[in-house]
């Protein structure tokens, strides 16, 4: 099945690319499929009617979302957070933790992407995580106490839906303080979520909740569809109310671990960690550290979220200093808690990974730059035996034509000599550097294929072939003065056309050059041009999505089998733009999506050249969806044996 882009159906539909991505969400579009943060749609796809006007209802939404608008959420960030998901994610990275869960939005990205074999989450925050195990365990209740808010609030005016908030303030309090575990406390802890400033959570240090009143018009309350949604997929995941480092029993070599702490303060009055009255300072920043160098030790897969200290201070090097043995990305980010306008706008964030090399953190436009001009070798520009081969095959037919240059009777000459000798009018096409043995002309005089082979003119009609193309003036005028030397010129430019696929089987090489070298076997680990059929005759593997069951041969240029695996790796090299690129780009995407739901089956796909900068766009969304896109530098550090072995 082809896809395209919800830009490309965007485009394609005359609506925005927002409507596009609402209308995947809500399952509008069959087939469309959720790819890292990019949404892919069948091409065969029709834009669905407009149903605005009626709040549709999804039956069973694949895409959950967070069930609180949470202060510091990662909902914008969450695109540069997936470029950290390890490689293997779900197969075999199949155990995914989340401390400091908070609103949960990476958790609802891989509940909605991934199947995970067992997931974790945990939080101090008792009721928070109250919230969510309401939510897994007694949902209708918690959304028929949300829809009795919800009728009182919103048809409420201004002071009505003062004092109704600052009761429920109240309320919730008294049930926290009492310890209660009953769904209203879920419930009102919903409600003040949605109708607090900016969806702030904060208590004081007696432990209330405190945050005053926000201005919403129209907040939503009860947002029953994702809460159903939200349910089933917490079914069966471990929801904890603790400390972080109560993950660690849970947390092995086959975990993926996101952390999202209470920030750092950037600023003395920005002091907006304190979501539990025991707040988190330096000191907790440090031994969460501590912790994270723990696990990563032992193998497990961590990235974490923090603050940039360097907003406010260049020279404020906390985490650079704490982070030293990871991997520090600074990402931007929108900062939205401050009741000021002019608090709010673009500032860096942290984003801290452990392992590189199990991870996708390479940055495209980074990527892109150490492309390669070229990879020719010697052989590449002119395959000479080919030149001669092709000049030998005419060269007595060359000699004879060369009776004609300087002649003073060219017409005739030509006529006896290819009366004489028919056959050499086999070499013309060659002298108009055409393949082939028919040439097509048109003018007002009519259209004509000439057959150079067999003639299917009379010798009246090849003269003035001859004549309105040239060659007689350039045999006629000694404008040449060997025919046989000037075929090899030509053979040889029409021989630098072959370039392209030259290029091709240079990249080939290199590539079994590095399979070798990565200390595979031909014929026992790595197998030359196997077609969909053959893998799955060998190995047992279903592979008719790739086939479109069974209707379309495809034949891949290697396939490695691993102890766990098979890869099927595509290989090409561009020096130069053009359409095909944009193909090339869009066909490997696709499989990339299809073969994502294939159990023990990868797609790899090897490319390189400065012809992709044409092409760049088409290039970045695979980059965005295949896990193993990679170049030659790729190759050179050693990228084969660390994926294969």
């Amino acid at each position: 099945m082809d896809f395209i882009t919800a830009k490309e159906a965007a485009t394609l539909w005359g609506v925005s690319q927002r409507r596009v991505a609402i209308l995947c969400a809500e399952e509008r579009i069959n087939g469309a499929q959720l790819v890292g943060n990019m949404w892919l749609i069948p091409k065969t796809s029709y834009k669905p009617n407009d149903a605005r006007s009626v709040r549709f209802q999804p039956k069973s939404p694949a895409v959950v979302k967070p069930f609180l608008k949470w202060a510091g959420g990662k909902a914008q960030a969450l695109g540069s957070i997936r470029m950290k998901y390890p490689a293997g994610l779900e197969k075999k990275i199949y155990k995914y933790a989340e401390p400091f869960v908070g609103g949960g939005a990476v958790l609802f990205d891989i509940l909605s992407n991934y199947s995970m074999s067992e997931i974790y989450i945990s939080d101090i925050n008792r009721e928070l995580m109250l919230a969510y195990l309401t939510i897994r365990d007694n949902v209708n209740e918690l959304i028929t106490c949300l829809k009795s808010f919800e009728d009182t609030y919103l048809p409420a005016d201004e002071q009505e839906r003062k004092d109704f908030y600052y009761c429920s303030r109240a309320r919730f309090n008294d049930l926290k303080l009492s310890k209660s575990d009953s769904p209203e406390l879920s419930a009102l802890l919903i409600l003040l979520n949605r109708t607090c400033f900016n969806g702030l959570y904060r208590v004081n240090s007696r432990g209330e909740f405190n945050v005053p009143q926000g201005t919403y018009k129209n907040p939503c309350i009860c947002d029953e569809d994702n809460l159903y949604a939200v349910s089933r997929k917490l079914q069966d995941v471990q929801i904890i109310c603790g400390d972080y480092t109560e993950s660690r029993e849970f947390i092995d070599e086959n975990t993926f671990v996101y952390f999202d702490p209470p920030y750092r303060p950037l600023t003395a009055t920005s002091r907006f960690t304190a979501y539990t009255q025991d707040g988190f300072g330096d000191k907790e920043q440090i031994e969460l550290a501590r912790f994270i160098d723990e696990i990563s030790e032992c193998g497990a897969y961590a990235v974490a979220s923090n603050s940039d200290p360097r907003n406010a201070d260049q020279n404020d090097s906390f985490f650079d200093d704490l982070y030293a043995k990871h991997h520090i990305f600074r990402i931007s980010a929108a900062r939205n808690i401050n009741s000021a306008g002019n608090g709010r706008g673009r500032i860096n964030e942290l984003l801290i990974a452990s392992n590189e090399r199990s991870f996708h953190m390479r940055d495209f436009n980074k990527w892109l730059k150490k492309f390669k001009a070229s990879i020719s070798d010697y052989s590449y520009y002119v395959d000479f035996d080919k030149v001669h081969k092709n000049v030998d095959a005419i060269r007595i037919e060359l000699n004879i034509l060369n009776s004609l240059i300087g002649s003073k009777s060219i017409e005739d000459d030509f006529e006896r000599v290819v009366l004489k000798y028919p056959e050499t009018l086999k070499c013309v096409p060659t002298l108009l550097a055409v393949r082939g043995r028919e040439i097509y002309a048109i003018n007002s005089e009519g259209e004509f294929t000439y057959n150079f082979r067999n003639a299917n003119y009379n010798i009246e009609q090849y003269k003035i072939f001859m004549q309105k193309t040239g060659l007689f003036d350039l045999m006629e005028n000694h404008i040449l003065s060997n025919l046989v030397d000037y075929v090899t010129g030509v053979e040889t430019g029409l021989d630098s056309n072959g370039r392209k696929n030259r290029g091709g089987h240079l990249m080939e090489n290199l590539v079994e050059s590095y399979l070798c070298k990565a200390g595979l076997i031909k014929d026992e680990t790595y197998f030359k041009e196997m077609s969909i059929g053959d893998i799955e005759a060998r190995w047992g593997i279903d592979l008719s999505v790739l086939s479109n069951q069974g209707k379309t041969v495809k034949r891949f240029d290697f396939v490695v089998k691993t102890a766990n695996e098979v890869f099927s790796i595509e290989t090409n090299f561009y020096t130069g733009g053009g359409s095909k690129l944009n193909e090339t780009a869009g066909s490997y995407k696709n499989i990339a999506v299809e073969a994502k739901g294939i159990k023990d089956f990868e797609f790899m796909w090897l490319t390189d050249g400065r012809g992709w900068t044409s092409a760049r766009n088409n290039l970045e969304e695979t980059f965005d969806v295949l896990t193993h896109l990679y170049c030659i530098d790729d190759l050179e550090n050693g990228v084969l044996g660390r994926v294969f072995l």
